[in-house]
Parts: C-alpha cells; sequence; structure tokens
C-alpha cells in the first residue's frame, strides 16, 4: 500500500507541473508565415496564411521560431502574434466576470 501511495505521489506531482494549455498563434501580417514550435513533447512546424489564427497545444512551454521575424516562449494562456513582422507574446485577454 506504501509503495502505491508513493507511486501514485509522484504521478501527481508530474502531472500536476506539466500540465497543457492552449496558446492562441495568430497572424496578422499580409503574407503568410511557417513558425517552428518545439516543446519537450514536441516539434512541429505550423502553417498560417495571412491574417489567420491557430491553436497549439502545449505541454508546460513552447518555443515559437520565425526565421527572419524572432522568437519567443510561451505557456499558459499566452497569445503568440506575427504582426509587422514581429513575433511578440501578450497575456490573453481577460474576459468579462458575472457578478
Amino acid at each position: 500500500m506504501k509503495k502505491f501511495l508513493g507511486i501514485f505521489g509522484f504521478v501527481a506531482v508530474i502531472l500536476g507541473t506539466s500540465a497543457a494549455s492552449a496558446i492562441d498563434l495568430r497572424n496578422e501580417d499580409q503574407i503568410e508565415y511557417t513558425v517552428k514550435v518545439q516543446s519537450t513533447a514536441m516539434l512541429k512546424d505550423v502553417f498560417l496564411p495571412a491574417y489567420s489564427m491557430s491553436i497549439v497545444i502545449c505541454v508546460g512551454e513552447c518555443q515559437f521560431y520565425v526565421p527572419g521575424v524572432g522568437k519567443v516562449s510561451a505557456k499558459g494562456s499566452d497569445v503568440v502574434t506575427i504582426k509587422h513582422g514581429r513575433l511578440v507574446k501578450s497575456d490573453a485577454p481577460r474576459v468579462a466576470q458575472a457578478k
């Protein structure tokens, strides 16, 4: 029983520290881009046509890289945007909460 509790505790800690999150990836420029997304669990190219958006599921933190544009790291509810030829990270917009 103690061994089971020890294993359960270890798994709970691992899962708690590596929760998956959805990061908005936006292209607000007039041209298309291919964004390289890397985390400890994946390496993926995401194609973004002009004025488009994609959602990237990340475990922990992901790095976003566009050659000639820039590189940022994002996690949680961050928003990664390509705008005016630059790659920037911002917080997700706040949503009004009912009282």
